[in-house]
Formats: structure tokens, C-alpha cells, sequence
């Protein structure tokens, strides 16, 4: 018997070095954010080609923030202030504010366009939520100051909860940083600011408001949050510039779609062309 092959020798040793691994070359390029377009293309496709329609994408994306207010409450006596505005994300809000009131906790709703035309899925959600018992106020009326913290805590829970949490569903993609932000809407991110600094936690949904989505510009009155829960995948926005810093931890929760849902539509990422020989 060769000592090389005898179970005594070692198999991995200065004289006897494993063969060099061959170089990791990945199948394909897949990609890791989207960008506005490719999102409208994404939820496009889900309907039309899978049968999942907004409705059921906007259950499913409201049900993760209402698991993600629970675990930033940590309580159940938490006051919950969830924004919403009138596009998709404003449905989100609205589907997550009857889930949580549903579960026993304190939510209200902050309208921050109120008196104006909500899309039809966004409207049944509305009215879902006002037939569950959710209050929903003007967001102008918002104190920070006087909201009733929640840090009393129940006897079976091991931790207090926080002051309160804000959810923000205000703006979502469609922000473009070449608009600025109305002076109705600073008003209200700065209260939420506000209640930011005086310790409530804030949850944002897709990206924070006045975050632009392609390029992570943010606008001043742009909302700073603790969580940005992205579906799908991270929008662009949120992973580089001003919008990184403003967005937080970044989670990806699943909404009924498969993991490369946006590569089965989309196709995978090109690769990046050969750069040039400066020799050449």
C-alpha cells in the first residue's frame, strides 16, 4: 500500500497539498434591486400572465408590515400610527392597520390626502379598514407630543414596548427627486421626524418617502427610517446615496411570489460589456 492511500496518512498536508479549486463562475448574473419601470413591469406580468393581481400582492405586502409593527412594538399596549397615502402603498397601510386591529392593537390611520380619489383597490381597503373600527384622522391633526406612550406591558410579555411606531405609506415609486416634495406633505414627515427623535420606531414601506426609487436622491423633507420593508426585491434607491442612509435595516418579505419571481420576468442581468484595451 502507497502512503498516500493509506487512511493513517494525512489526506490534506504540506506534502501532500489538496489539487487548486477551479475558479467560481456563476451561471448566470441575477439581479439584486429593481428599478421603477421594472416594478411596474414585475406587478404587470403577475397579473396578466400569473393571476396574481394587485389585490393579492397588497394582502400579503400589508400582512409582513403588520408582523413587522409587531415585532418593533414588542407590546401590545403600543400605540401604532400608520400614514397613508393614496397610491399602492396607502393600500398596504390600510390592509396592515385592519390586520393589526384585528390582533388587539391600539392602530390609527393618518389620511395624508385626504378628500382626494383613491384608486378602486386602494379604496376597498379604505373602507375595510373604517368597517373594522380603524380610526382615520386627517394627518394634519398628528401631535407627536401628546400620542399615549405604550411603555406599560402586559404580564405574559418579557419586554416593554416602545413609545410607539410609525408606519410610513406615503409615497412609494412613483416619487420622482426631480419633483419636490409639497409643502403639505414636509409638514407632515416632519412630525413623523419628530416623533422619530423623541423615540418612536419607524417603518417604511418599499422605500421612505421622498426617497427617489432609480436614483437615491432624497428629497429634505425625505423620511429617515428604522426598517424599509422592499417586496420583491430592494429598489435601486435604497442601496445607494442619500437613500441608503435613509432607509435603514433593509427587509424583503414575501408576497406570494417565488424568490426570482423578477428574473423569470425581467430575464437575468446583461453582463457588463468587456471594457476596452487601453493599449488598443
Amino acid at each position: 500500500m502507497r502512503k498516500n492511500e493509506s487512511p493513517f496518512w494525512p489526506q490534506k498536508s504540506i506534502l501532500n497539498p489538496p489539487p487548486p479549486k477551479a475558479p467560481y463562475v456563476p451561471v448566470r448574473r441575477v439581479r439584486k434591486t429593481l428599478l421603477r419601470a421594472e416594478q411596474r413591469e414585475v406587478d404587470r406580468v403577475a397579473a396578466r400572465d400569473y393571476s396574481v393581481g394587485i389585490p393579492i400582492l397588497m394582502e400579503h405586502a400589508g400582512l409582513a408590515v403588520a408582523n413587522a409593527c409587531v415585532v418593533l412594538a414588542k407590546a401590545l399596549t403600543t400605540p401604532i400610527h400608520i400614514f397613508a397615502g393614496k397610491g399602492m402603498n396607502g393600500g398596504d397601510s390600510y390592509v396592515a392597520a385592519r390586520i393589526l386591529k384585528s390582533w388587539g392593537y391600539k392602530v390609527t390611520l393618518w389620511d395624508c390626502f385626504p378628500g382626494e380619489e383613491h384608486a378602486a383597490v386602494v379604496k376597498a381597503n379604505r373602507i375595510a379598514a373604517e368597517r373594522f373600527q380603524v380610526p382615520i384622522r386627517p394627518a394634519s391633526e398628528f401631535d407627536p407630543q401628546v400620542w399615549q406612550a405604550g411603555i406599560s406591558r402586559m404580564i405574559h410579555e418579557e419586554e416593554p414596548g416602545m413609545p410607539c411606531v410609525i408606519v410610513d405609506g406615503i409615497l412609494g415609486t412613483g416619487y420622482e427627486f426631480t419633483r419636490p416634495l409639497p409643502s403639505s406633505l414636509c409638514a407632515i414627515t416632519a412630525k413623523i421626524e419628530e416623533g422619530h427623535v423623541r423615540g418612536a420606531r419607524v417603518i417604511a414601506i418599499d422605500l421612505p418617502t421622498g426617497v427617489d426609487c432609480d436614483t437615491g436622491e432624497a428629497d429634505p423633507g425625505a423620511i429617515s427610517a428604522d426598517l424599509t420593508l422592499s417586496f420583491i426585491l430592494p429598489k435601486h434607491g435604497i442601496t445607494i446615496g442619500a437613500g441608503k442612509q435613509k432607509a435603514g435595516t433593509i427587509r424583503v418579505p414575501t408576497i406570494g411570489l417565488p424568490i426570482n419571481f423578477a428574473d423569470m420576468v425581467l430575464g437575468p442581468v446583461p453582463e457588463p460589456a468587456p471594457e476596452a484595451d487601453p493599449k488598443a
